[in-house]
């Protein structure tokens, strides 16, 4: 899967922090990003003339046929509608999720519920704050919870993401391990996991982690050399050497994750409940949105 951060050097360490115990059973994460791939405004009237370069139809695909307007779709205005794309909980939430997800070795939620917005049909919500629960892991409690928020502003202010440091602001994107010993701060991105323990930042004990991750521990990091790792990863595993770290199994369940949030958008402030043996919610209504019809061009 495309998401090259599971290949940096602070999300492999961050990971090994977690699953060493380092803040004992995770009971919580709290993730969120300031970008808004949302669209609260007013559906557009009318249409406009489509550019000579634009095959709009192809463009559409094999989604339902819509008079074009220029300006709402590029440059990446796409990802906010839902015909399209599938905001920012689709479009960020999968690098964000992805540390937390892998480090608590987590599979697939069984209540979601979105806060935001009523749907109007054309835009996701510019805002979302979506409660996961997962069942337990043994990196995790007998069950996690899992918060995300997104748009301006996000997170909401709380104790759990506090930081030592009373002038020190959380970055616009990351997450928060939250454990029985204390928090592990993981800002998105090039930047690395820090410690948390009572109130205060603790050095990082390297020794624990394996040097097949860095020789020694040492933190040289290179990003333009990790994110080509992800590719060649990839690559050797297609020639039969290794295995990769994010293959199609674990995207699909990652994936499954952020569209059951998204999904939730519809039902606002609603719990749904989902069963992944049948791969169907329980709320009845909530199960049009699986699919979706294709048109023909």
């Amino acid at each position: 899967m495309g998401i090259q951060v599971h290949s940096f050097y602070d999300y492999k360490l961050a990971t090994q922090l977690i699953q060493a115990g380092v803040i004992g059973k995770v009971s919580k994460v709290i993730a969120w990003s300031q970008s808004m791939w949302g669209y609260d405004g007013p559906v557009p009237e009318g249409k406009d003339p489509v550019p000579e370069y634009l095959d709009w139809n192809l463009w559409l695909g094999t989604a339902k046929d819509r008079d074009y307007k220029e300006g709402y779709y590029h440059p990446a205005n796409w990802r906010k509608l839902v015909d399209y794309g599938c905001g920012t909980l689709g479009d960020m939430g999968v690098h964000i999720f992805d540390t937390p997800y892998n480090a608590l070795s987590l599979d697939i939620p069984y209540t979601i519920k979105n806060e935001c917005r009523e749907p109007n049909g054309y835009g996701f919500p510019e805002t979302n704050v979506v409660t996961y629960e997962f069942p337990g892991t043994k990196y995790t409690t007998e069950k996690i919870q899992w918060i995300w928020y997104d748009g301006i502003g996000a997170p909401a202010a709380q104790k759990d993401l506090e930081l030592p440091d009373p002038k020190e602001t959380l970055h616009d994107q990351g997450a928060m391990f939250v454990g029985e010993k204390g928090r592990l701060f993981l800002p998105h991105f090039m930047e690395l996991p820090r410690l948390i323990i009572d109130g205060k930042y603790q050095e990082l004990d390297y020794s624990i982690i394996e040097e097949s991750i860095r020789p020694k521990g040492v933190p040289v990091r290179n990003y333009d050399e990790e994110s080509k790792e992800h590719y060649h990863q990839f690559v050797d595993a297609c020639l039969g050497n290794g295995k990769c770290t994010a293959p199609f199994s674990y995207a699909a369940r990652l994936t499954e994750t952020i569209l059951l949030g998204v999904i939730a958008g519809y039902f606002p402030n609603q719990t749904l409940h989902w069963n992944s043996e049948t791969s169907r919610f329980d709320e009845e209504a909530a199960n049009k949105y699986l699919d979706a019809p294709y048109r023909e061009f």
